[in-house]
């Protein structure tokens, strides 16, 4: 995880770019694409829209490639109240909440959107790099046998999301997952796959073992 960080500044607003997060979702581009166009040099310009509008269509952006600050005593991100899972076809787990995770020093940061890997094939684990494309990678999308643990009582606010070494995702908190068709599932704390082999996904079920799944970073 490398996040070289890119700002671009107007009247008090910074928005905020880390290539090493981006996989080209294009919400930002779909949303307001007189602010980010890819094809103009720099390709985030702030001037051509309200700051309230920039905020709210970076807000659509799944991976936190994009974040925004307001000058001092202005209003800053609040991640969503509950933290969801959402399982793209083919594609990397979005996440979206109050998220901690563990960064390259060890020390652990607040996310607010994030893209995780579930191919097993990034350059950039845990997140995703667009790499299930060139791998091939092939799911669905659905909820296979859920291995979430049922909520008991209340549950601190957020989730913390570890890589096991060489392993999978463990989540401990409060976490609602959706599927490609629109199931959701909700319980706290559980494995999530991260080598692409489970056989119950999005769920570990011991396959990393089996194919001798690496991640020197994690």
């Amino acid at each position: 995880m490398r996040n070289r960080v890119k700002s671009y500044e107007h009247a008090g607003f910074t928005v905020e770019y880390i290539s090493d997060r981006c996989i080209h979702a294009a919400e930002c581009v779909r949303g307001l694409p007189q602010v980010f166009d890819p094809e103009k040099r720099p390709w985030i310009d702030p001037t051509q829209a309200e700051a309230a509008a920039i905020a709210h269509v970076i807000q659509r952006c799944p991976t936190g490639a994009l974040r925004f600050r307001y000058a001092s005593g202005s209003p800053q991100e609040e991640p969503d109240p509950e933290v969801t899972v959402e399982i793209v076809p083919s594609g990397p787990l979005y996440i979206r909440g109050d998220i901690r995770l563990p960064g390259p020093d060890g020390e652990t940061g607040h996310e607010a959107r994030l893209a995780l890997c579930r191919c097993g094939a990034s350059e950039n684990k845990p997140r995703c790099d667009n790499s299930h494309i060139q791998a091939d990678f092939d799911d669905a999308g659905t909820i296979g046998d859920s291995k979430l643990v049922p909520v008991q009582g209340s549950e601190a606010p957020g989730i913390d999301i570890t890589p096991a070494p060489n392993g999978p995702l463990l989540v401990e908190g409060r976490v609602q997952i959706i599927g490609s068709d629109g199931q959701r599932v909700e319980g706290a704390r559980s494995a999530l796959c991260r080598c692409g082999a489970s056989n119950n996904k999005p769920f570990c079920d011991g396959s990393h073992v089996e194919i001798g799944f690496e991640d020197k970073a994690g």
